[in-house]
Parts: C-alpha cells; structure tokens; sequence
C-alpha cells in the first residue's frame, strides 16, 4: 500500500513553500508547479507543524528544525550528507570538501555536491549553508539568488 503524503503550503520571503509529509517525517520542502504533485491530501499533523517551524526560521525566529525527515527514499551517502549539513551550525557556511570529510569520504567533494543538489528539504537541511572551498556559491541553478538571500538572511544583524 502506498504511503500517504499530505501537504502544507506555506508563504515565505522567497515565495510559497509546499511542505509535503508522510506519517514518519518530512519528504520533501519545493517551490513553484513541482510541488503541486505533493498536493493530495490535504495538510494536518506533521506537515503543519513543519510549516510552523519553516514559517518560524523565515520570522527569524528558529534557527534549528525538530520535525522528523522521512529518508526512506534517499540514498544511504545522500542521507548523510543531509545531515552533515544540518550540523552545520546557523549564519555559518561550510565547503563541500568539508562535508566530505565529515561524512568519512574526503575526496568525494563532487558528490557532496551532487547529493545536495538532489536535496529538496531546505531549510530543514540546510543546503544552502555548503559553498565552493574559495567562498563561491556553486550549485541551485538558476536558484542561486535563493541561496545568496537565504546565506545572508542568516547573518546577525541583518
């Protein structure tokens, strides 16, 4: 049986966030007309109180997630990524050759890379947090803009 998703959209500064969850954790965090796939059911539990905690870090509010992620779906190297970065502590960067190393595979800088680029759980995980060695933003696109408003949004006294 498959498992049900439910969904919960929430507006923020970079526009409308669509939270999507299952019973076990958050699966997915997307903007725009890809997260219309998520939309079948309607939110409630989980999903809203990831939207609560989303809608919370863009008041300025939380700096640190507590809603549970469903990895189910996600490759054993990608899921520890993901949470390399969520260690890596708010309004601070870290390099992909540095998430790397804290997941025991220094020379696998590229798939570090890959692996968030494949990630669709921001802010939870903090993707936009992992940058080039020499400082450059790298990754997201054409989201790059997302990244650079969310690294800045993080700084203190903004």
């Amino acid at each position: 049986m498959p498992q049900l998703i439910r969904a919960a959209p929430v507006d923020t500064p970079i526009g409308r966030l669509w939270i999507a969850a299952s019973e076990a954790g958050v699966v997915a965090i997307e903007r725009g007309e890809e997260a219309l796939r998520w939309a079948v059911e309607p939110a409630s539990g989980l999903a809203h109180r990831a939207g609560r905690q989303v809608a919370e870090y863009f008041a300025g509010e939380r700096h640190a997630f507590t809603v549970p992620l469903d990895l189910a779906g996600v490759a054993a190297f990608d899921a520890d990524v993901y949470r390399a970065a969520m260690a890596i502590p708010h309004g601070t960067t870290a390099s992909y050759g540095e998430v790397a190393m804290a997941v025991g595979a220094p020379r696998a800088a590229r798939a570090v890379g890959n692996a968030m680029a494949r990630c669709r759980l921001f802010p939870i995980v903090p993707c936009h947090r992992v940058i080039h060695a020499d400082g450059t933003l790298g990754g997201w696109g054409s989201e790059t803009w997302i990244k650079r408003w969310l690294l800045d949004f993080e700084q203190p006294g903004r």
